[in-house]
């Protein structure tokens, strides 16, 4: 009898031990949360190929990685309005989304996560917005056939329909 009460006791004390080790040893990958970008105007999501340096948009399938991105942990606060940016990494080749400011219609790419400045992303108020250290940012929207990617500097600028730019987020 002394021996069924003794095992009552240590086998749920033993399996709280083994619970608490596996989660203790558990990586902060494990703990990723992945995104995908679903485009307002057209419904398709944001995608980056796995070999190379392109992304557009494309029909959305949860079960491919090419449309799972995650936030970086780098990240900072612009100081005029506390927007927090963070570079936007594709789960299918662990680049960078990545965009310039040089023309009123900006190439986007993936590129190796680095400082460059074209690679701070913020996901607020269902846009995607690229700042520049120097305080102006662009915004992602789709093209007019809807497949290519591009930022510019306002939403809703040469009478393209506004919700281009609007990305709706939704994580696993």
């Amino acid at each position: 009898m002394e021996s069924l009460k003794a095992l009552r006791l240590t086998v749920p004390m033993g399996l709280a031990a083994l619970v608490l080790t596996v989660a203790g040893s558990m990586s902060t990958a494990s703990a990723t949360t992945y995104w995908s970008y679903s485009n307002d105007y057209e419904g398709q999501c944001l995608v980056s190929s796995t070999v190379s340096d392109k992304v557009w948009s494309d029909t959305c399938n949860d079960g491919l990685s090419t449309r799972n991105w995650y936030w970086g942990a780098d990240s900072y606060t612009r100081n005029y309005d506390g927007t927090v940016f963070r570079r936007l990494v594709s789960k299918a080749n662990g680049m960078c989304l990545t965009t310039d400011s040089k023309t009123a219609t900006n190439a986007v790419w993936m590129s190796a996560c680095g400082n460059a400045p074209g690679q701070w992303w913020s996901g607020d108020d269902d846009y995607l917005e690229c700042d520049f250290i120097s305080g102006t940012g662009v915004f992602l929207r789709t093209s007019g056939n809807g497949a290519a990617v591009y930022t510019t500097n306002y939403i809703g600028e040469g009478g393209i329909d506004p919700a281009r730019w609007v990305w709706w987020g939704a994580h696993s």
